[in-house]
């Protein structure tokens, strides 16, 4: 009796130990947390977006959480259904250093950042946006439905997240970058 328990429970051990290794390793993650407008650095969301694209090349799972100053960014204007980023060029040497680190043809690189936020997020990336500045700073009063003066197009990739939900995001990624 007590051979045929050793048997079980090696047998047991072993199939834990076999599933373990077929199972699939979790994916890299990176937190990326835009907290800083286009009005005043251009150079920040520009560069986050870079950065954002090399990590989805690279293999990696990539959550961005828009935040603070950075929601004005994809903000509508008062005369306008259009945000400061979605029609703003990429300038021609970016694209065509992109292309060559990537090694994907210039037809395959954005031409704007609205573009951008597209293709970055059809590649995987998830965005999200806090919805408590959403309410203080009055853009979206009631942001879990609808984004209130956030351009359209940036409204379909933004989650709302609470603040709770945003550390729980954090803690997934084992990289950081904040812009």
């Amino acid at each position: 009796m007590k051979r045929l328990t050793i048997i079980f429970a090696l047998l047991a051990t072993l199939l834990s130990w076999s599933s373990l290794v077929q199972a699939e390793p979790a994916k890299e993650r990176l937190f990326v947390h835009l907290k800083t407008s286009l009005k005043h650095d251009d150079a920040q969301i520009c560069v986050a977006y870079n950065i954002i694209w090399a990590a989805l090349r690279s293999g990696m799972a990539v959550d961005v959480m828009v935040d603070a100053d950075a929601i004005n960014t994809f903000k509508t204007g008062m005369l306008s259904d259009k945000d400061s980023i979605q029609d703003y060029d990429i300038p021609d040497n970016l694209r065509q250093a992109m292309s060559e680190q990537f090694s994907l043809p210039l037809a395959e690189v954005p031409q704007t950042y609205g573009d951008y936020l597209i293709k970055l997020n059809e590649e995987g990336a998830s965005f999200y946006i806090n919805k408590g500045f959403l309410i203080v700073s009055k853009i979206a009063p009631n942001p879990d439905q609808d984004l209130g003066k956030i351009a359209a197009y940036a409204a379909k990739i933004f989650q709302p997240v609470s603040l709770l939900e945003m550390v729980e995001i954090r803690k997934k990624a084992l990289f950081d970058y904040s812009f």
